[in-house]
């Protein structure tokens, strides 16, 4: 869809140009555009008698990975701020305190890992470009003044210079040259992700062909897969464009209404056999809601993002046809005929049909910028003011180990002197930082992050064999920038669908910059070339062994923290308890960072089996998180001719989910799935039993439609939880986690 839209704009609509279709491919624009930038980045540098091109070069391959243009202003500033002020840390560091380890060290230290935590810790801000420049501008700096403090003015001045070269040239191409705007491919993933929803409401509402369960798998599939692009989006755009920035809660709340709204359409059951008849007295109504919640997503789907106003449709006037035919069948003393099952069944279905419009409601305004009429927006939900800003203690520790691995690099070449001094402290830096950028990326973090470097030295010695034998053939100007433009265009291509950069990427970024930095216009020695790739190599063993030996990012331990995250808020909403500030955002982000990260979990000898279930548990589990708050929103208004009958049995089945939780939580602590876990069929017998009692006391006899509706669908709020629980329950005990929960592949 993406693609399709791109080549919609880029090309007219009218002719049969050859090449339309080609240019039309969102990978050859990306390609284009980054050769063009990087070439033009040469260029001027080579024009201002720049010492070392690579570092304007590598700011493009950088700056360009987001593929965005955002707020162009707002960017160059930023950035151009932080590379000044990198280059005057650096200056400062190496010009005063080179001499005095134990001050140098620290400082620089503390100063690379504050840079490392703000750019992981602003995530929806353009400052975080400005933090993670002073970070690149000080290595810089250090890397190659460390061993001649007496140029570090000279070489503060060039890195900024080239630095800032490279942004200007990443700048200008990506605003003029095809320009892409994160808030058009959002609208557009949430197109695609409207309309999968919309067959599978299809599917619940109008019965299930012979293959729905093979299209109800795919489709679960798709929306995964476009809520995690969703989430990647939301977080590219919140950071490259001030225009989405301003909007962002209308996104946050878009992405937290999609997936409620997914759930209150697997909601939406199939009448069962003993229901037909209650069907049959409501098939006009039912079928006229239907086709009103099918136009209500033809009209989303639509107009998704793209215009202020939509056009109306009658969701609302049919869903209160709806209701108020089960008001005169209520009159009638109908449904106190059937029996207490059925009736807790059409409860549960009348209030996923109504959830299902509420989602669509909140889904249109957050579409035009309004606030959700049918329920309060994401951010409403807090826990009072904070005083202080709360920590992120994941980025403190990516803060240490980042600044731990730039050290050790600079006493290497304090030391030792290694070949290749410029790169081996960026490289050792940058890759001891993106472990969960990498596990983004469709990576799998930090676990075999060891083989990978392995790998990729061999990779790269592979490289400076190939650059011994091509080197003679690029020493003209035009050799070298049409060479420079291919490598940057098959970069480009290859990487243009990927949302963030992963490992192999970086690696392709260092590599690339080294290449331009061996300038093989002039002779070029052989141990120039050799000595650029091992200093390469050296700064990924490093970044490779801190990364893996010191908090390694890895994908279970991710879906880990985000399920035990998870369960505390929710074991907060049934406790009644402060869920701090915007709650339900931050709910939407855990769940799909746990979604992605089960999706990337490698598992010993491939289990297909046990990924899958893994799979199929972190479905549920959010589908039960997501039932738990349906009951809290509802629990406090059981009508009070109700309360004396079912109260008890209520609270004891909330202290058996708090039980139940607290039992999750300390299976994915020890990463023992064979633990008992509490049964809740007793407790639901219990329910049954009390709600017979009140219905057969007659207690809502002079009382509206709503009242005992009410009640029933309130009882079925505590049984889909518990029933939801308890496919949790079943599916846990199937699992092996114990076999890969812990840190065991290097």
């Amino acid at each position: 869809m993406i693609a399709a839209a791109s080549e919609a704009h880029a090309a007219p609509a009218e002719g049969h140009w050859p090449l339309r279709h080609l240019l039309g491919d969102l990978r050859v624009q990306h390609g284009i555009k980054l050769g063009l930038a990087g070439v033009l980045a040469l260029y001027i540098t080579q024009l201002m008698r720049l010492p070392h091109t690579n570092w304007s070069t590598l700011t493009v391959l950088i700056l360009m990975l987001p593929k965005y243009v955002g707020a162009t202003a707002i960017k160059a500033s930023m950035r151009a701020l932080g590379t000044i002020a990198g280059a005057l840390i650096g200056i400062w560091l190496i010009g005063d305190y080179t001499s005095t380890p134990s001050i140098f060290l620290p400082a620089f230290f503390l100063i690379v890992a504050y840079a490392t935590y703000q750019f992981g810790k602003l995530p929806a801000s353009q400052v975080a470009y400005a933090h993670f420049l002073v970070g690149v501008t000080t290595v810089a700096v250090v890397s190659d003044a460390v061993l001649s403090p007496d140029q570090a003015w000279q070489i503060g001045l060039d890195r900024a210079l080239e630095i800032l070269v490279g942004v200007a040239s990443s700048l200008l191409v990506t605003a003029v040259v095809w320009p892409r705007y994160a808030r058009e491919e959002f609208a557009e993933v949430g197109r695609d992700a409207l309309e999968t929803l919309h067959r599978a409401f299809a599917l619940q509402a109008h019965g299930c062909p012979v293959d729905a369960p093979a299209d109800a798998k795919e489709m679960r599939q798709a929306f995964d897969s476009r809520l995690v692009t969703l989430r990647n989006l939301l977080q590219a755009g919140s950071r490259e464009s001030s225009l989405f920035y301003t909007r962002l809660s209308n996104y946050e709340s878009f992405l937290l209404f999609l997936i409620r709204l997914f759930h209150a359409t697997l909601d939406i059951r199939q009448w069962s056999e003993p229901e037909t008849f209650i069907l049959d007295q409501m098939r006009g109504e039912v079928q006229a809601l239907e086709n009103a919640i099918s136009e209500e997503f033809e009209i989303l789907i639509e107009s998704c993002f793209d215009a202020e106003e939509m056009r109306p449709s009658n969701l609302t006037e049919a869903f209160e046809a709806f209701q108020s035919r089960a008001r005169q069948l209520r009159d009638q003393d109908f449904f106190l005929t059937v029996p207490t099952p059925i009736a807790m069944g059409f409860a549960g279905h009348f209030s996923a049909l109504h959830s299902v419009r509420d989602n669509l409601i909140a889904i249109r305004s957050a579409m035009i910028n309004q606030s959700a009429p049918a329920q309060p927006p994401p951010r409403a939900e807090t826990g009072g003011a904070r005083i202080l800003p709360a920590i992120d203690w994941f980025w403190v520790k990516m803060g240490i180990r980042s600044s731990l691995a730039a050290v050790i690099s600079i006493l290497l070449l304090e030391w030792v002197n290694p070949p290749g001094a410029g790169s081996i402290a960026f490289m050792a830096w940058t890759l001891s930082f993106q472990g969960l950028v990498y596990l983004r990326s469709g990576g799998t973090g930090d676990m075999r992050i060891i083989q990978n470097a392995a790998l990729a030295a061999l990779g790269l010695v592979l490289v400076i064999v190939l650059l011994l034998l091509a080197t003679p053939f690029l020493a003209s100007y035009t050799a070298m920038n049409l060479a420079l433009f291919f490598i940057l265009f098959a970069f480009g291509f290859l990487t243009a669908g990927i949302s963030g950069v992963n490992i192999w990427m970086q690696i392709a970024l260092l590599a690339t910059s080294a290449f331009v930095g061996l300038n093989p216009q002039q002779p070029v020695p052989s141990q120039t070339i050799i000595d650029t790739f091992i200093g390469i190599i050296i700064g990924l063993g490093i970044g490779a062994m801190v990364a893996r030996l010191m908090w390694p990012v890895l994908p279970q331990r991710i879906l880990r923290n985000s399920l035990l995250a998870i369960i505390a808020r929710r074991r907060a909403m049934l406790c009644g308890s402060a869920l701090g500030a915007n709650p339900q955002t931050e709910l939407v982000l855990l769940s799909v960072e746990a979604l992605h990260a089960a999706q990337q979990i490698r598992l010993p000898r491939r289990s297909a089996t046990e990924k899958a279930g893994i799979l199929a548990f972190v479905r549920a589990f959010l589908a039960a998180g997501t039932r738990i708050r349906h009951l809290v929103s509802k629990r406090d208004s059981l009508p009070e001719p109700a309360r004396p009958f079912l109260r008890p049995a209520f609270e004891r089945l909330e202290q058996a989910f708090v039980e139940v939780l607290d039992a999750f939580a300390e299976c994915f602590r020890q990463g023992d799935s064979s633990r008992e876990f509490p049964s809740l069929r007793g407790l639901l017998s219990e329910m049954t039993t009390a709600v017979d009692q009140a219905r057969n006391s007659r207690a809502f006899t002079r009382q509206t439609l709503e009242v005992p509706l009410q009640m029933l669908d309130i009882a079925n709020r505590y049984r889909a939880t518990a029933d939801a629980l308890e496919e949790c329950t079943q599916l846990l005990r199937t699992l092996k986690i114990q076999k890969y929960w812990g840190d065991y592949v290097l």
